[in-house]
């Protein structure tokens, strides 16, 4: 006759301290070198696009003045994207840290395109991508 052992044998595998403190350090590495550069992506999708509006906006202004012969209201000319650009009758605007970055203005036939360059990173991107302050005629 067979006795059983009462005695059960847990045979649990699972990692040390040291090895789960590696891993720790290891993810930690990635994420310092990783994450500055997904901030960095979010910023120049952003410059991206402020530079695309920046030029929709001008040529469509432009585009309404030759067909008009005139531009009362700025609001009539261009249809962007208002949860980004403060749009009023006379003035476009784009802000970055609670500063104007990007503002145009229009003043008779004179269009004014505005870009300041200290009030955040985009801004300064836009400038080193050339978009800056220039009045078009």
């Amino acid at each position: 006759m067979k006795t059983h052992n009462s005695e059960k044998h847990n045979n649990f595998k699972a990692f040390s301290l040291i090895e789960l403190i590696f891993v720790i350090v290891v993810i930690g590495i990635i994420a310092s070198v990783a994450i500055p550069k997904l901030m960095g992506i979010n910023s120049k999708a952003k410059t991206s696009t402020v530079s695309s509006d920046v030029k929709t906006i001008v040529s469509s202004i432009q585009s309404y003045y030759v067909v008009n012969k005139k531009i009362d209201k700025i609001s009539d000319s261009v249809n962007i994207n208002s949860s980004v650009w403060s749009i009023t009758d006379k003035e476009v605007i784009y802000k970055e840290n609670d500063k104007d970055c990007v503002k145009i203005t229009v003043d008779g036939t004179n269009l004014n395109l505005v870009v300041d360059e200290t009030a955040g990173e985009v801004c300064a991107e836009l400038v080193k991508n050339g978009i800056k302050s220039e009045v078009y005629l």
